[in-house]
């Protein structure tokens, strides 16, 4: 049998047999022990075992266990050697490491971050979900404070708190199931945390699953967003046909009057002189009405897309064509940016024109004169392509990038605009299977992307020949 001298911290096991039972103690000793290795005191064994494991005496043991741990203790007896295969504990040895080695390689194929804490809060075990979700390799996790790993709590939600339920557990052994992002995290988790307790009841540790609910909360998000977008839908359909009515048979009196007023005798009338202007306001803003309330159908009404194989390219041209004339007087310059190998993609000609002549509307407002609006078409990938309006303008604040396609928001002064383009604009994109992605940057632009499936036959348009 061999000796040895060691000094510092030690991981030691402690490691009972009688029968066909055993019970294994595993933990720290104590930091500034001295152990050495000594023929004196019995041991469990005759001789020792070779397998990284120092086994003690039953007293050291029960000492070890009762101390939790935590306090430095005193030199140990210890027999180091190794088992010969006829030894008759060597079987127990063997099945013992043997379900040492499942349970952690179970352990490492959890999916979702798992990990084990001592009372201090201090990472004892970790599988390698968690390393990679604090981007650091596992062997350093180990021995960690959890705080240094994780960072702290940050509310899930503008209505949430932000408790931390691992430092909530280990205070009162209490288990805990909380939603939250921790500040070291990229994720939004469903934080679960148990208490790992003793023979008395007392906790030792706690052992934490973390699993990422980013995903779920992003699609319950979107349907409370179509629900409220299919409500305001149904009430701006409701009040636009209630107000039509009424407002047909005022424009018809308008018009009426205005034929009147051009009459010689009453435009000899000082206090009539100005009655012909008037009129004519009433008759402009009344349209103006019944361009609102035709937004409000074009929003409320719920049709399937006559969809066809459509060429964004010729769709581009034509949006470019017919905007033309206002750029042209704010003195903005609007160009084309077209790949000619575009697929065609799966379309309603007509409710992706009234989609791209929404978003080029919205540049041109953005744009000052000078400025310049592009319009660019290309491949987004294997599957998809993309219809581009790109300006020059002020950009979109960080603050109101989520709700630039909610009905009726927009920054525009009061009687500029009605809010709808882009709500309408997103759900057309939306019911052709699409997204709109948006890049913004103050004082410097804005990029709105229509990114839409290409169709399956996935065929190529031929491409022009110059002469």
């Amino acid at each position: 049998m061999s000796s040895s001298e060691r000094s510092g911290r030690l991981r030691v096991a402690i490691l009972g047999l009688g029968g066909d039972a055993f019970k294994w103690i595993e933990g720290l000793a104590g930091s500034g022990a001295h152990v050495s290795a000594v023929e004196g005191p019995e041991g469990l064994f005759a001789e020792g075992v070779d397998l990284g494991v120092a086994f003690v005496d039953p007293a050291a043991g029960a000492d070890l266990a009762r101390s939790a741990l935590a306090r430095p203790t005193p030199p140990l007896a210890l027999l180091v050697g190794s088992t010969p295969e006829d030894h008759p504990h060597a079987r127990f040895l063997r099945v013992l490491f043997a379900g040492k080695q499942d349970w952690e390689r179970t352990f490492d194929a959890i999916v979702d971050p798992l990990f084990l804490l001592d009372e201090q809060g201090v990472v004892v075990r970790a599988n390698r979900e968690l390393a990679r979700a604090v981007d650091s390799p596992v062997e350093k996790v180990g021995g960690t404070h959890y705080t240094k790993l994780l960072g702290t709590p940050v509310p899930a939600g503008p209505e949430d708190a932000a408790p931390d339920p691992i430092a909530e557990t280990l205070a009162d052994g209490t288990p805990r199931n909380v939603e939250l992002r921790y500040s070291g995290l990229a994720s939004v988790y469903e934080v679960t945390t148990s208490p790992l307790l003793d023979d008395r009841g007392a906790a030792q540790g706690v052992v934490v699953t973390l699993k990422d609910v980013s995903p779920r909360r992003d699609q319950q998000e979107r349907l409370l967003r179509a629900a409220r977008l299919a409500d305001i839908g149904q009430l701006a359909a409701g009040v636009a046909h209630e107000i039509n009515t009424p407002l047909a048979s005022i424009a018809l009196r308008a018009e009426s009057l205005l034929r009147s007023a051009s009459d010689p005798r009453l435009l000899a009338l000082d206090s009539f002189k100005n009655f012909p202007r008037y009129l004519k306001t009433i008759d402009e803003e009344i349209f103006r009405c019944k361009r609102i309330i035709g937004s409000l159908l074009d929003f409320s009404r719920v049709r399937k897309p006559e969809v066809k194989e459509s060429d964004l390219n010729a769709l581009a041209e034509r949006a470019a064509e017919l905007v033309g004339h206002q750029m042209k007087l704010k003195q903005v310059t609007i160009s084309l940016k077209l790949d000619p190998t575009l697929p065609r993609v799966p379309a309603d000609e007509g409710q992706l024109r009234q989609a791209l002549l929404a978003l080029l509307m919205n540049a041109l407002d953005a744009t000052p004169s000078g400025g310049r609006v592009e319009i660019e078409t290309r491949r987004e990938g294997a599957d998809s392509v993309a219809l581009t309006v790109a300006d020059s303008g002020m950009g979109i604040p960080r603050e109101n990038l989520d709700k630039i396609f909610s009905p009726f928001f927009t920054t525009k002064p009061v009687g500029q605009g009605t809010g709808l383009g882009l709500a309408i604009c997103h759900g057309i994109v939306s019911s052709h299977g699409g997204e709109i992605q948006v890049e913004s940057e103050l004082d410097k632009g804005t990029r709105l992307s229509l990114v839409l499936p290409v169709s399956r036959a996935g065929r190529a348009l031929p491409v022009p020949v110059t002469t």
